[in-house]
């Protein structure tokens, strides 16, 4: 069982799923961006590449994402 499993978030409060979120990345070993390729060490990485794919922003934290299920709160960008 993934150590986030049925854990709450300490921002926005909600469950944190396997793959986690923007408040609480999962990480996981050697992944690579798949818009820049660049290895990525903080899972809260914005290439030019991924910023232009941005489609998602939070209701509650503010944070913007490319799929919505990385969100707590999603909303789409208008």
């Amino acid at each position: 069982m993934p150590e986030t499993q049925g854990k709450k978030c300490p921002t926005c409060h909600e469950d944190i799923g396997e793959v986690g979120h923007l408040c609480v990345p999962v990480n996981k070993k050697d992944e690579k961006c798949d818009w820049c390729g660049a290895l990525i060490t903080n899972h809260r990485h914005l290439c030019c590449g991924k910023v232009k794919e941005l489609a998602y922003i939070c209701n509650s934290c503010g944070r913007t994402a490319v799929s919505a299920e990385h969100l707590c709160k999603p909303e789409k960008i208008k």
